[in-house]
């Protein structure tokens, strides 16, 4: 699977499952069946929706999914393809650059990109929860991150570092995926926190903590050779 492109990989899911992946043809009935399933898929799981429920809350027959979906997971894969399609390169990726091609301070280029990727999440929330949680249980949604965004995005991200590193605003003794890694896992984990724990691990104001993300991504979380701690300050006093 990993040697097909996007085009063959999405017709050989749409064939096997028997899916239009034309959105312009879709009725207005099909549009009320996929709103209504990303919301239950996401609330629920793949596995602990079911196609009543979907049918229910869209305002249609059972029997109307399976003609137009077939199967449960072919009315999952409906929504996915496309989605995966959607935020692939040219949605995840063109902000970015477009961002990191300025002539600006590394402090500045850092900032633009973590508030660009914490509005990118949290507008498509529902439907990118759907794709991780899915991709652990579905080889074929799986595949797809791996081979048709996460490889692409990699690929672009490592020459983006390079040029950055040649420039003297990054680190030319770290790896490419290690400062990727702690750029993503940065802008990742105050999602997290926002959502889930925002008493314990997001406290701060949102510009407060977008502030603090920049400042340990430039400058890290060890104390600079040259500056005094609080507690150096008692010792001297003494």
């Amino acid at each position: 699977m990993s040697e097909k492109s996007w085009d063959e990989w999405v017709r050989d899911i749409a064939e096997q499952y028997d899916l239009d992946l034309k959105t312009d043809k879709e009725t207005q009935k099909q549009k009320k069946i996929l709103e209504a399933a990303i919301h239950v898929f996401a609330e629920k799981g793949f596995s602990g929706a079911s196609t009543s429920e979907i049918a229910e809350r869209a305002g249609v027959a059972e029997a109307t999914i399976f003609k137009h979906y077939r199967t449960k997971k072919g009315l999952l894969l409906r929504l996915v393809i496309p989605a995966i399609a959607r935020v692939a390169f040219p949605y995840i990726a063109t902000p970015v650059l477009k961002i990191l091609n300025q002539d600006k301070p590394l402090e500045e280029l850092l900032r633009e990109v973590v508030i660009d990727r914490k509005e990118l999440l949290e507008k498509n929330w529902k439907t990118i929860r759907i794709i991780l949680v899915e991709s652990l249980f579905h080889p074929e949604i799986r595949e797809a991150l791996k081979v048709h965004v996460a490889k692409n995005m990699v690929l672009m991200a490592s020459e983006k570092i390079e040029e950055l590193k040649r420039k003297g605003k990054l680190r030319a003794d770290l790896p490419n995926h290690v400062i990727l890694r702690g750029i993503m896992s940065q802008i990742g984990a105050y999602l997290l926190a926002r959502n889930v724990i925002p008493e314990l691990l997001a406290q701060g104001g949102e510009e407060e903590e977008i502030d603090w993300i920049v400042d340990m991504l430039t400058n890290g979380i060890a104390t600079k050779p040259d500056s005094k701690t609080e507690f150096d300050s008692e010792e001297e006093s003494h």
